[in-house]
């Protein structure tokens, strides 16, 4: 990757606030901003519309080698040149993206692409494995965290805006098994990233992160 292009990373556990800080920061840096996420929900798509058994290698290997992914400029997510980007968000995507991420060949393809879309720009980049393997050399590493119950308000707000019925219940468990199954998984788990300035978020609005992230990074360009 050209050494004229900047990365900055972004991880952190579900409802740390990465993907809503990610796309505030890009936009205030003038940056690009890559959904990595997006990415393998896609792929979990794919899996589920083409009925590929995901315990068979083999089999998800070959989808891999059919499928295309690619993003617009206004962010939109393609499935073999098919906007996605409201069917990835389905339930059934939700609750099977875990399992399709964690296989090791789905990862590999995805950090390839990852680093091949990267290439082009400078870019504001957020997941669960972005500092620690896609871009472990990236001068800008960021780790957003928050506590459970904090997390869980969140998403469960987030749910009910979008006209859900779940239980705050329902919503903290969801993510306290994401947690437990990111944190433990054995191709590219859930960690700190070395030399990431970690961030929690707990007590803190979305504007004072994207004041905070972007004035690391400002401190840092001047040092």
């Amino acid at each position: 990757m050209s050494n004229t292009y900047e990365i900055i990373t972004l991880d952190g556990p579900s409802g740390a606030g990465k993907s809503t800080i990610a796309k505030l920061l890009a936009k205030k840096l003038s940056f690009k901003y890559l959904d990595t996420g997006a990415m393998y929900r896609a792929v979990t798509l794919y899996m589920i519309k083409h009925h590929i058994d995901i315990t068979n290698n083999s089999e998800v290997i070959s989808a891999l080698n059919n499928l295309s992914v690619n993003f617009d400029n206004e962010g939109r997510i393609y499935l073999d040149n098919e906007d996605v980007t409201e069917d990835i968000r389905s339930i059934k995507v939700v609750n099977l993206v875990s399992k399709v991420s964690s296989i090791s060949a789905v990862r590999q393809n995805m950090v390839s692409l990852q680093r091949k879309i990267a290439e082009g720009g400078n870019y504001v980049v957020d997941g669960r494995d972005i500092g620690s393997v896609v871009f472990p050399n990236s001068k800008h590493k960021f780790y957003m965290d928050a506590s459970l119950d904090e997390r869980a308000k969140r998403r469960y707000n987030e749910e009910l805006s979008k006209g859900k019925n779940i239980s705050y219940e329902e919503v903290r468990e969801s993510i306290r098994k994401r947690d437990e199954f990111d944190s433990n998984r054995e191709d590219s788990p859930l960690v700190v990233p070395e030399n990431a300035n970690i961030i929690d978020t707990t007590s803190m609005t979305i504007d004072e992160v994207v004041e905070k992230i972007a004035n690391v990074i400002f401190n840092i360009k001047s040092n």
